[in-house]
């Protein structure tokens, strides 16, 4: 797997479920590529992966995708104070990658991180579609 496939394998997801990708905002519908203000640092934009847009609000959808050592855990500080901002009502971090997922290392460091942040989920891609068809909400579609 890549960063590539994880993004594809988001998107897969979601459309399986149901939702459609546009920009209308509307229910059931979702977005790739997002712009938007850092919650951080001024001046400077993020980007979301996907913003999935449900009957009952927003949810920003992160891949955090990491094979190799490296700075991995200290990245997803950052991802965390984000979240601990975000004007959506779920911030999700769907984590992949052998040194992500190595001791489930990422998904615990960031779901300890939800007294200070939490609207944040941390999970990985087998436990994605279940966890978002509770957002699918048929009588919009």
């Amino acid at each position: 797997m890549s960063r590539k496939h994880l993004l594809q394998d988001i998107s897969s997801c979601l459309k399986t479920i149901g939702f459609k990708e546009s920009a209308s905002g509307e229910p059931n519908s979702f977005e790739s590529n997002v712009r938007y203000p850092s919650t951080l640092l001024p001046g400077k934009n993020d980007y979301a992966h996907f913003v999935l847009h449900t009957s009952l609000g927003t949810v920003q959808i992160a891949a955090k995708y990491q094979e190799s050592h490296g700075t991995a855990i200290e990245k997803l500080a950052y991802t965390a104070m984000d979240a601990a901002n975000s004007e959506h009502q779920e911030y999700l971090v769907v984590c992949a990658g052998e040194e992500l997922l190595k001791h489930n290392r990422a998904i615990k460091f960031l779901n300890a991180q939800r007294s200070t942040a939490p609207k944040l989920l941390a999970l990985n891609v087998n436990d994605l579609h279940s966890h978002l068809t509770r957002h699918y909400n048929p009588k919009v579609a």
